[in-house]
């Protein structure tokens, strides 16, 4: 039943995007669906395409999967030690507080245009991964902490065997919901950049040339890649917990 409910939502947007493109009737402004459909089929044609849709995913996975990685060793060692939570909380209180776009400018002037996705988006979605796992920590079953005091075991142990297994549900959730934001800080840093290959660069030359149907039809593929996405690392994690399970 969800998946009906799903393709008739999908459906009645369809509709209320034909019925407004009639209304308006302008391109320039709000295009057809066939229109953008078939600009989006004309791009699976072109070799370049998939090298700009390459380098955008690249780029924004870089960015949270060290952003990922560092946030969940800061969090362990902020559980672990007071002192390095005292000292690391200011820092992450001005990760949280300096806006997006002062980002993307201060790594432009830095680094430069072709580095600029993957860092920007390492900086906006490390404070939210660490947050989710550090409270994941601090809140997790006392009875086990204190099952750890009395037995002791290598760190090791304890990170693969214990606070791993249990974090499970936060990262997984940190994860996905890191997808969709590093991909749109991305392709925004990009845009910004004016890079010479990937989505923000197509979005960029659409804005340029006033192509309002290259501009539907990338987005529409922003977010079919992002569903997609999503799609493969919830399987991904389902076939793992099942293979655990059996």
């Amino acid at each position: 039943m969800k998946k009906y409910r799903t393709i008739s939502s999908v459906f009645v947007l369809f509709i209320l995007w034909q019925l407004i493109a009639a209304q308006m009737n302008n391109d320039f402004l709000f295009p057809y669906p066939y229109d953008v459909i078939n600009r989006m089929l004309e791009q699976l044609v072109d070799p370049s395409f998939y090298q700009n849709v390459a380098l955008t995913i690249i780029r924004s996975s870089l960015g949270l999967c060290f952003a990922f990685g560092l946030a969940f060793l800061c969090a362990y060692a902020s559980y672990h030690s007071t002192v390095f939570y005292d000292l690391f909380y200011p820092i992450l209180l001005l990760t949280r507080s300096v806006p997006n776009v002062a980002y993307i400018i201060i790594v432009l002037v830095w680094f430069g245009s072709e580095k600029s996705s993957a860092i920007v988006s390492f900086l906006i979605i490390f404070p939210t991964i660490f947050a989710s796992l550090y409270h994941g920590l601090r809140y997790m079953d006392e009875n086990l902490s204190k099952v750890l005091q009395l037995y002791p075991e290598k760190t090791s142990y304890r990170l693969w065997k214990v606070y791993i297994p249990l974090l499970k549900t936060e990262m997984i959730s940190s994860f996905s919901n890191g997808l969709s934001l590093t991909f749109k800080v991305g392709v925004m840093a990009e845009i910004l950049g004016q890079v010479q290959f990937g989505i923000g660069r197509q979005l960029n030359l659409c804005r340029i040339t006033s192509d309002m149907v290259g501009i539907f039809a990338w987005t529409l593929w922003i977010i079919l890649i992002l569903l997609s996405i999503e799609l493969l690392v919830h399987s991904i994690f389902y076939l793992h917990r099942k293979k655990q399970a059996d």
